[in-house]
This record gives structure tokens, sequence and C-alpha cells, in this order.
């Protein structure tokens, strides 16, 4: 480093590099909220010039000199702009007597005095304004101190990110440490005030000054509902490395006492876990201890091998319904833990895995519980035999299926099959023969009865369709697709086979085309059926987008298929439900969808569906879902995401349900944003279980944009 000769311009104004500029002034307008970017390293200082621009100079070689009328000071990333200047040639230190103007690549500063350092990198300045280079954050303080270059420290500080003299909210504090290279910021003795309401005091905290993930505290969240009354939860967040992070919330209800909420996460190169933990050790109403912990750990130790683990368990019955924060959560009947070993090959899959269940719903009969699969080995194989289409599959399953309460055993499940795949511009067609071969090993428990059943089956199909396609006068693409799928498998009688993992499937499009109506290896359909379908589609010419598309399906039966899960009777229909879908896209933000399924046998709608969605600028977004299931569901679903103007949006959600004749959730809320603070408040209530009882629920939010979010994000709970 070294001083470079001092310049005066001929106008006897200084002049310096073109893109040198004073620090903006944060009461002109309205900063940019978004925290900064994470800025590169500051240009190496050490052997740069000082470059000095001055009207008036005098220097010496090793006596103090001095510079006078509008002096500027450059090095590196370094501007310095002042009216009287003192350095010291030998020493490497300027002292600078009155108003003066920094800025470097992290910090301004506007204050009237300061020294500075430049064998030290290190400096000190008196009564500033200052602000965060690329930031929106901004203050005054008694005193600052430059370390290093890469430390600032601010002392007798207010801090914001609100433009103006009487900003929104404001920190004070004694001391205010800035780590610019790790984007932490830490005070001390901590006021922080909004709307001059002091809302926290904390003799010491730490907050983000860029976006890089922190350790330290996050900010609490708030909320109230009617059965755990009000609550709040002060999170800290340890950023352990950059593949490992945790966060420990102790939280507090009023009706229930305190509650730990963990959570730990890791990744690396070929693993992957998380851990989380919900822990209350005297619920002050039911006087037990309550807990929920979940682990779940990823990793490829090998090329095309994956191993997996998941345990989940609850410490109670009620447990998702007291703490669960939406009927998916509330009405989960069992909970699942597995273990898994898999493969992937050019051809074939492999797979070895184990799993049990926690049942969590107490109206679950033991008959009826899921069973136990300990273990469960999988092989699939798909390879083609020569080159012209011909090719072999096989999908095998070996099972030992384990339960208290009923009969138990193994089942093996084989279906080889052969096919041929042609496929060309025009359609596809696609003849498939199969065999399928279930056996068992059973434990009856004293019941009567073979206990080594088996049922061999053969299956034929055939696949066809054909691709159709016109160009329209204006440019877009129309097609017609039909297709035709053909299956036939005898009836072989199958009722002395238990029933442990085996259910129908709910019947729809991808049903046309599958060979087995049954979920699961214990049953194996008859079927001498024809699948018709037809779909038809329109693309914009200009970019391909699909306009709107319909299909259209049913099933002809040309016998009664006998075989079933129980003992009932057969099921003796002509036809299958009328299948339509139906989705249209009027305009960019407009997208409708429309499903059904019509029995004309009976001329009743079994199950219905209508959809509308619009996605607005400025975040705008509603939808509204209409869903009909035959003696099952009736309801309705209405959500809003609504900007008013700039600053005002609302948001609201209604699930109404016909067949009940009551809600099953409403909420409301309401959100204002400026410039530097944001402010969210929902209102719900909510189908909390089975049995009908409902919650309420009130969620806050204040988000002190580039300091601190308090409370619970409101278009959170707009996530299923």
């Amino acid at each position: 480093m070294s001083f470079c000769l001092l310049a005066v311009s001929p106008d006897g104004r200084a002049e310096g590099p073109a893109d040198a500029k004073p620090p903006p002034d944060q009461n002109l307008a309205c900063p940019d909220p978004v925290l900064g970017p994470v800025l590169p390293p500051a240009p190496d200082r050490t052997n740069a010039p000082v470059v000095i621009f001055a009207r008036q100079l005098d220097a010496g070689q090793t006596t103090i000199g001095e510079a006078r009328g509008a002096v500027e000071l450059f090095r590196a990333d370094q501007h310095l702009a002042t009216e009287r200047v003192l350095y010291d040639p030998v020493s490497k230190v300027i002292t600078i007597p009155g108003e003066l103007e920094y800025e470097d690549q992290q910090v301004w500063f506007r204050g009237q005095e300061a020294s500075y350092s430049f064998l030290k990198e290190s400096g000190r300045f008196y009564s500033i304004d200052y602000g965060l280079t690329g930031s929106s954050a901004n203050g005054s303080a008694e005193a600052a101190e430059l370390r290093g270059g890469h430390t600032s420290v601010l002392r007798g500080l207010d801090y914001t990110t609100c433009p103006g003299p009487r900003p929104d909210w404001q920190m004070q504090a004694r001391e205010l440490e800035l780590q610019h290279e790790e984007g932490m910021g830490k005070a001390r003795g901590a006021k922080l005030t909004f709307k001059n309401i002091p809302i926290l005091y904390a003799p010491y905290f730490t907050f983000p000054i860029d976006d890089r993930r922190k350790t330290g505290f996050l900010y609490p969240n708030l909320g109230q509902n009617s059965d755990s009354g009000f609550e709040v939860g002060i999170p800290w967040y340890w950023n352990i490395a950059p593949n490992q992070d945790a966060i420990l919330e102790p939280h507090y209800f009023t009706n229930r006492g305190f509650m730990l909420f963990g959570q730990y996460r890791f990744l690396t190169r070929r693993t992957s876990g998380r851990f989380e933990l919900d822990y209350l050790p005297r619920d002050k109403q039911t006087r037990e201890e309550r807990y929920r912990y979940l682990f779940s750990h990823t990793s490829v130790p090998r090329e095309r091998w994956r191993t997996g683990l998941v345990i989940d368990r609850v410490s109670d019955d009620r447990f998702f319904q007291d703490f669960g924060t939406n009927l998916g959560q509330t009405s989960l009947q069992f909970l699942r833990s597995s273990a898994q070993l898999a493969g992937v090959g050019r051809y074939w899959n492999l797979e070895l895995m184990a799993d049990d269940f926690q049942v969590i719903d107490d109206s679950v009969a033991a008959s009826n519980e899921p069973y136990r699969r300990i273990p469960r080995l999988g092989y699939w194989l798909d390879r083609p035999l020569g080159s012209r289409g011909l090719n072999l599959a096989l999908d095998s399953e070996l099972v030992y299926f384990d339960r208290d309460v009923g009969t138990t055993g193994a089942r093996l499940d084989l279906l080889p099959r052969l096919y041929w795949d042609m496929r060309r511009s025009w359609g596809f067609l696609r003849p498939t023969a199969g065999y399928r071969y279930t056996a068992y090993a059973l434990d009856l428990e004293g019941e009567t009865g073979d206990d080594t059943p088996s049922t061999g089956v053969s299956i034929l199909s055939l696949d066809g369709g054909l691709v159709f396609d016109r160009r329209l006068a204006n440019g877009d693409l129309q097609t017609l697709e039909p297709r035709l799928f053909y299956l036939y498998v005898p009836y072989e009688p199958q009722d002395d086979q238990p029933v442990f993992d085996t259910g129908e499937f709910t019947f729809g499009f991808s049903q046309l085309f599958n060979t087995n109506r049954f979920a699961g290896g214990d049953r194996q359909t008859d079927a001498n059926q024809l699948s018709l379908a037809l779909s038809t589609r329109r693309f914009d010419g200009a970019t391909g987008r699909v306009l709107w598309s319909l299909s259209l399906g049913q099933i002809v039966y040309f016998k009664p298929q006998r075989v079933q899960l129980d003992l009932g009777p057969a099921f003796d229909e002509d036809y299958s439900p009328f299948l339509a879908e139906f989705s249209w896209r009027p305009f960019a933000r407009v997208s409708a969808t429309l499903g059904l399924q019509w029995d004309w046998e009976r001329s009743q709608l079994d199950v219905g569906m209508v959809g509308i969605q619009y996605r607005g600028d400025r975040g705008r977004r509603a939808s509204f879902e209409y869903r009909f299931r035959r003696d099952r569901v009736d309801q309705f679903d209405l959500r809003a995401y609504w900007p008013i103007n700039e600053q005002w949006r609302l948001l609201s959600r209604v699930n109404y349900s016909f067949a009940d004749n009551d809600m099953l959730e409403i909420q409301g809320g309401v959100e204002y944003e400026s410039c530097c603070w944001a402010f969210r408040t929902v209102v719900r209530r909510y189908l909390k279980n089975r049995d009908g009882d409902y919650r309420n629920a009130i969620y806050l939010e204040l988000n002190l944009k580039g300091l601190a979010s308090i409370g619970t994000r409101g278009e959170e709970l707009f996530r299923d």
C-alpha cells in the first residue's frame, strides 16, 4: 500500500473515478425490502494505492500532511469524501476532523469525525448515520468501528430497514457487531419497538444481514386455539455445517404446559435424513407424557442401490387430534414404519423391505388392523427379446404377513408375461399373454381350512389405439385418439384365500386399462370385457399449449365377474360407469376441469368433480372445487388469496360438506405489507376428528423485514 500523488482538477473541483458515488439517501424513497445479495469478498486492499484528490495540498515525507477543499480519497472499494484530511505518511493513519461520507462494499457512513489506519485496516467514526451496502438496513450510532475489512461494530445505535426519520420499527442496542463475511448481526442490550411500542427486550440475540443460514434464535411463533389455549414458541436454529442443521423450539401452551419441538436434518453425497421430536413431559389435561418422534434416512451405498428407513411413533391415539393442524393429520388411523433395500438395473428392479403399523384410531377393531409385512421381497423384470418388439416381463413378490389377531402366513405371487409392443406415429398395438400364480403357507390360529391354498390363472389382453390429427384454419392442431382394450381372465375360485393387503381400486380412467380391479395379491379378477376410450385434444398452433382436452371411456362386460373380496354375489353389470374428463384453459390465467362417472343402468351420478382455478397478477389466486362420490362425499372447497392494493391482501377458505350439512373448515385473514414490515392474522375453525369436534384457532405473524418474522405464516395454512 502506498500513497499516490495528490491531484487537483483544473477547475478546482476534485475528480475521482467515474463510478464513485455518495452514499444513498434512505429518506428519498422506500428501500428494497429484500435483503441484499451475498457480496463477494472485498478487493484486496493490502497493496492497493491510496489516491487523494483535493483543492489544496500540503505534503511531506515524514511530517503530517493535509488536504483541504472537496477532498476525496479512494483505495480499492473504499471511498471517502470530506473537506479536510490529516494524514501521517509514516503510520499510514488519516484523521478527518469534520463532516465526512464513507462507503465501501459493505457499509456506508455519514459522520462528524473519524480516524483510519491503513496498516491495521481499522478505523473509528463518530456521530454517524449508517447503512448496509446492497440492503435497506440503516440507522444512526454514537460511534462505529471498522475491523479488518470484514467486521463493523456500532455502539449506542438504532437499526431499521424502514425509511425516514420516524421508522415504523426500530431496534435500539448498546452494541451491534456486523460480521459481513459470515452475514451475521450480533446485538447486545437490545430493545425492539414497533409503532413506538416495545415488543422485545434481549440482552443478546443474533439475526441475519443477508440471505445465508445463520445459527441463532429465530422469532416467536404465536397463536391461540380452543383446546390448547394461547401458545408461544421460541425456536433456536443451529447451522451445524453446510450439510447439517437443527431447530429446537421450546413451546408453551397455557392449557397443556411446555412442549419441546426439535428437528435435525443432514445431507451428504450419498445419504440424507431427518429426526423430528415433539415432547410434552406432562400434559395438564391428560396428566400423561405425550410425544411423537419421526426418523427417516435414505442412502445410496452403491450405484443403483438405495436404502431407506422410517420410524414414526406417537405416545397415544389422540396425539394428532390434540396437536394436529388439519383434518388430514387428525383423521389418521395408523402410522407406518418401514425399512427398505432397493436396487435397479437396466431391465430389473429388486426391493427387500419390512414395515410395521401403529394403529392410532381406537375405532379400528383388532381384526381390521393392517398386517405387518416382515419381510417383503419383490422382483420386477421387463426386457426385450430381440429387436422386433417382443418383451418378457415378470412381477413377483414374497411376503410374510403378521398380526396379533387372525390368520397369518406367507404369500408368493408370480406374474410372468410376454407382450409385443408395436408403436408407430399413427398408433400402437400391444398383445399380452401372462399367467398369475399365487400360493400361501398359513397359520390359521385354530381355524379350519386349507393352510396351503393356491391359484393359477391365465391373463390375456389386447391393447391398441390410433392417433388422428388435423390442422385447423387458425393454425391450431386437434387430435382424435380412439383406444380399445380387451381383457380375458378365466374364473378361478379364490374364496379359500385370506385377504391380507387387498382392496378394490377406486374406479377411474386408469382402471379401463388395468388387468385387475383389485389392489394387492390376494385376488385376481375374472374378466371377459372390452374397454372403449376416446380422447381429443386441441393445441395452440403458436405455443403448443393444450387449450382443451376431452376423454371418454367405458367398459363393456360380457359376463358377470364372480371373484369378490368376500362371499358376496357376483358383479353382474353389463357396463361400467361411463367416464368423462374435460379440461379447458379459456384464458392464460384461468383453467377449468370437469370429471364424472355416470351409471347408465341406474340413471345416476356416481362420481362428480368440478374445478375452476384463477392465477392473476400480483399473486392473486382463487379456486373452487366441488367433489361428489355417492354415499361418501358431497362437498365444495373455495379458496382465495386476493391483493386489494399494494399493501392490503385478503385470504380465505371455505370447505363445506353437504352430506354432513356442516362446515369442515372455514378461515379468513388479512395481510398488510409495507416496504419494511408485514402483518398477517388468520382466524380458523376446522374439524379436528371423525367425531365431529371442532377447533377454533387464531394465527399471527409480524414480519420485520431484514430482522425478524414473528408468528405463523398465514399462507402456510393453505397447503394441504
